[in-house]
């Protein structure tokens, strides 16, 4: 059964939540919040001054799986009971995103999935009512799926039981990864902020850089795998595709990131940077984390 509210719906209020709760100041960095010519776009320009980091969700739904033919539950039975939750890691077929994710990660540890333990549009705004949203979320690093195995899309799925033993499985060949409820995500994000030594301005500018990095090693990585000097025997089922059609969007994301940096870089201008390469390229949600 598939949620019966949007990603967005569902992001919106996740991010509304943390910024209460986290026990560190946290302000999301929405685009269409960041007005042209206003310093800051309306966020406290104090803020830039303080010890911070920038933190990036990849937000996803769930689906509901409750009946015995449920693909994941006949192959691992009672191991994964009924009812679980499951949301999908996009194909690398259709997408680089969970690539890009994983290698922002490598630098930048405060790369999470963040998916809802629930999906009905009650209980979405009973938990928003209730301020409960993020203690039925669960949140997944990249690093723990790892490289996808095949171009196939994949899953993660999760149940009540699996939460509080913090695992999750992955499939296709089902294996047992990492999952962190709210409580251990929330502990994670403000030991890396206590950790922060440097100002919130700094750490994006830092981030703005790393997600440059990592972008330009994705499309080296990509255009050394499909060079003409490979031979069809190294080459898989999907690098025998026309090989610009592949760099194609790496492509169109080194022309956007080339474009985005090209503005200037202070201010609402660097706010507007992180926020535009955050959400325009890696589909990622940036909110900003700061120690008070």
């Amino acid at each position: 059964m598939k949620a019966e509210f949007s990603e967005f719906t569902y992001g919106f209020s996740l991010v509304d939540k943390l910024a209460e709760v986290l026990s560190c100041t946290t302000v999301p960095i929405f685009p269409s919040l960041l007005e042209e010519g206003k310093e800051g776009g309306g966020y406290d320009a104090r803020l830039l001054s303080k010890k911070g980091a920038i933190l990036n969700l990849q937000f996803k739904l769930s689906d509901y799986m409750r009946t015995p033919n449920a693909r994941e539950h006949r192959t691992l039975g009672d191991n994964l009971s009924l009812p679980y939750y499951r949301f999908e890691i996009m194909s690398k077929r259709i997408s680089k995103q969970h690539s890009l994710l994983l290698k922002l990660e490598n630098t930048y540890p405060l790369t999470f999935y963040a998916a809802p333990a629930f999906h009905l549009k009650g209980k979405i705004d009973e938990h928003w009512s209730s301020g409960s949203v993020t203690e039925h979320s669960v949140f997944v690093k990249p690093s723990s799926i790892g490289l996808l195995p095949d171009p196939n899309t994949h899953t993660v799925c999760f149940n009540a039981s699996s939460i509080v033993n913090k695992e999750a499985y992955f499939f296709s060949v089902p294996r047992k990864i990492e999952v962190f409820p709210f409580h251990s995500f929330s502990d994670f994000v403000d030991e890396k902020v206590d950790q922060e030594t440097d100002t919130l301005e700094n750490s994006i500018r830092e981030a703005c850089e790393q997600y440059a990095t990592v972008i330009k090693n994705a499309h080296l990585e990509e255009s050394d795998r499909l060079s003409p000097s490979k031979t069809s025997e190294d080459l898989s089922p999907i690098n025998s595709r026309d090989i610009s059609q592949l760099l194609n969007p790496l492509n169109r994301d080194l022309r956007r990131l080339e474009e985005i940096l090209s503005e200037p870089a202070d201010g609402g201008g660097l706010l507007r940077q992180v926020a535009q390469i955050s959400s325009g390229i890696f589909g990622a949600q940036a909110i900003a984390v700061v120690k008070e």
